[in-house]
């Protein structure tokens, strides 16, 4: 599924009264770049989401998780303002070197656990912009719920999540997967590349192999619930690729600063950048965008993500 499958999904189920006055930008939605032809239709790790009604069950995806501590309520952001950040640090020119500046930084955070995995994210694609806030279960018998508004603000609304259980909440290298399967991936980046690379061979997935762990370790570090120590090695890992180069210091499309690591791949539109954007000072990542011809085409920006014991919120007391 697309960033564009799921910003339809967010669109199709909040009240029309949020909509933007006017269409989206075509050129921009169809700017979106294609993987290279293959024999098969490319599919790679993304981020889907499951309102009712909208699509087919399928887990929370490609996410990967920063894990600060254990508090419950609606306010324990994982992404601090940058005011709050600790004090800089020195950040290396080559992509390698940020990657493990960001694993030393991140690999310092608490571990924590909780009945609910909580992400409050941005995405947009063209002139679209939406905020989702997804409660997804960790525990057997749980549900799960989204409340989406408008990005400029507004009203929550709620929307149930059809077919989300604990058992296949979160998407990684393909597949839907638990909290208690996260738990059990290997804190080495040799061993976590090999357990990637053998889902890359179960899911049969047709792109290539440098792509799928790009994606699937962006996925670990932005938003899902992994410890410290395995966000750790997937940084570690994506340091060891040679094809993963570095745009130095850039701001996210929520104005956050940032450094970043780009893959470029050929589309149909023209090579197009997949960019991860990371805090250097806390190891944070906080942001993947999509580039085409030096413009945005779609994102992704967390920006909260946290554990919670609480039941789920109604929408009125999320702000």
């Amino acid at each position: 599924m697309s960033h564009r499958d799921t910003l339809q999904a967010l669109a199709d189920a909040r009240p029309r009264s949020l909509d933007p006055s006017g269409r989206p930008d075509p050129a921009l939605i169809m700017a979106q770049p294609r993987p290279e032809s293959t024999t098969r239709t490319a599919r790679r790790p993304v981020r889907p989401l499951v309102l009712a009604g909208a699509l087919p069950a399928v887990a929370l995806a490609a996410a990967g998780a920063i894990l600060l501590n254990n508090a419950s309520g609606p306010r324990a952001p994982l992404v601090q303002p940058a005011v709050s950040s600790p004090a800089p640090v020195d950040v290396p020119a080559d992509a390698g070197g940020l990657l493990l500046v960001a694993a030393e930084q991140s690999e310092s955070a608490p571990a924590a656990a909780g009945r609910y995995w909580v992400v409050r994210a941005e995405h947009g694609e063209g002139t679209r912009r939406v905020q989702d806030e997804r409660w997804l279960a960790a525990a057997p018998d749980l549900p799960s719920a989204a409340y989406v508004r408008d990005a400029d603000g507004g009203s929550w609304t709620s929307r149930p999540m059809q077919g989300h259980t604990a058992e296949n909440n979160f998407l990684l290298a393909g597949t839907p997967r638990s909290a208690r399967e996260l738990a059990t991936l290997p804190t080495t980046p040799a061993k976590l590349k090999d357990k990637l690379l053998a889902w890359y061979a179960d899911t049969g997935a047709t792109e290539g192999r440098d792509q799928f762990l790009f994606y699937s370790g962006a996925a670990l570090v932005l938003d899902l619930p992994v410890s410290p120590q395995v966000r750790a090695a997937a940084y570690r890992m994506l340091a060891a690729m040679p094809w993963v180069t570095s745009l130095g210091r850039v701001t996210d499309q929520l104005g956050r600063p940032g450094v970043a690591v780009t893959v470029t791949r050929q589309g149909d539109f023209g090579k197009a950048q997949t960019r991860l954007i990371i805090d250097p000072t806390t190891g944070q990542a906080l942001a993947q965008e999509t580039w085409v011809a030096d413009s945005p085409a779609s994102w992704t920006a967390v920006i909260a993500a946290r554990w919670s014991d609480d039941g789920l919120p109604q929408a009125s007391a999320l702000r």
